[in-house]
C-alpha cells in the first residue's frame, strides 16, 4: 500500500500504464458539462429566445438564440441579432460587444451581447 500512495513505480511499468490509462480515460470519457467551467453568458437556455445575464465585470450581457445554427459568423447575422434583441426589449439598444456562441461542432448557436449602460 505504500508504494501505491507514494508511488515509487518506475515509468514504463504495467502500474504506471494503468495510472496513464486511468488519467487519460478521465479526460476522454467524463462529459464536458460535469465540469460546469462555462460562464454564464454562454449557457443558451433551450426554452427562452433571450436571457439576460451579468457578467464577473457587472456588466449586463444578453445571450440571444439564433433560430436555425449557421457555420459562419457574418456582419449581418451579428445586426440582426442585435435587432432580435431590440424588439426583444421594445427599445433600441447599441451593443458593446457581440460575441458568437458555438455549439461542438462549430455552428454559431447564439450571440452574447454586452448592452451600453
Amino acid at each position: 500500500m505504500k508504494r501505491h500512495l507514494l508511488w515509487t513505480f518506475d515509468r514504463g511499468s504495467f502500474q504506471w500504464d494503468v495510472m496513464c490509462l486511468l488519467i487519460l480515460a478521465f479526460l476522454f470519457l467524463i462529459p464536458r458539462h460535469f465540469f460546469q467551467d462555462v460562464p454564464e453568458f454562454m449557457k443558451v437556455s433551450a426554452t427562452e429566445s433571450v436571457h439576460k445575464t451579468v457578467d464577473k465585470n457587472g456588466n449586463t450581457v444578453f445571450t440571444v438564440k439564433l433560430d436555425t445554427p449557421r457555420f459562419i459568423d457574418t456582419r449581418e447575422l451579428r445586426e440582426a441579432t442585435a435587432g432580435m434583441l431590440q424588439a426583444h426589449l421594445g427599445k433600441p439598444v447599441r451593443p458593446l460587444n457581440v460575441q458568437p456562441i458555438r455549439d461542438w461542432a462549430g455552428r454559431v448557436i447564439a450571440y452574447a451581447i454586452w448592452k451600453e449602460r
